[in-house]
């Protein structure tokens, strides 16, 4: 009985195995790579979301500073949000978030020194919902801003 190990089954047989190793071996990778590409794909999205709705929060509350209720202001000298701020502020993110965010508040603070805005920005995750079902990331956006009240016209 001849159990050389360069009998040629044997030799088949290490042939037949290698060839089961290196194709395992490139599915494995595969997925493994294509795995990467989309944690890459989708958490860029989410960042790329994140800054679009950090600046847009930036400058709804800056919007909003600007529309402090003059009339009031004339009246009572105290500063006051326009009555629409919330609606006005939301109309401006959505034209730069294409919908993505909501606006959830914006309030003046207590000491009447700074206008704050929260909203909530959502991120989809295309290639991580395609393959699991993974809902959009819901990112908290918050913005400050000063009040811009006082001489309104030109020379006055």
């Amino acid at each position: 009985m001849n159990t050389s190990p360069h009998t040629p089954a044997n030799i088949v047989k290490r042939m037949t195995e290698a060839g089961y190793t290196v194709a395992i071996q490139s599915i494995y990778y595969t997925v493994l790579i294509f795995t990467f590409f989309a944690f890459i794909f989708d958490f860029g999205n989410v960042g790329y979301v994140y800054t679009i709705s950090s600046n847009a929060a930036r400058l709804a509350a800056q919007d909003a500073a600007k529309n402090v209720d003059m009339q009031w202001f004339i009246d009572n000298q105290e500063i006051r949000l326009s009555p629409d701020a919330l609606t006005r502020a939301q109309e401006f993110v959505s034209g730069m978030t294409d919908g993505k965010m909501t606006v959830t508040e914006v309030s003046l603070s207590p000491d009447k020194h700074f206008i704050t805005l929260r909203a909530v920005a959502y991120a989809g995750l295309p290639v991580l919902n395609s393959l699991f079902g993974l809902q959009p990331v819901e990112i908290p956006v918050q913005a400050f801003a000063q009040p811009a009240y006082g001489i309104s016209e030109e020379g006055q």
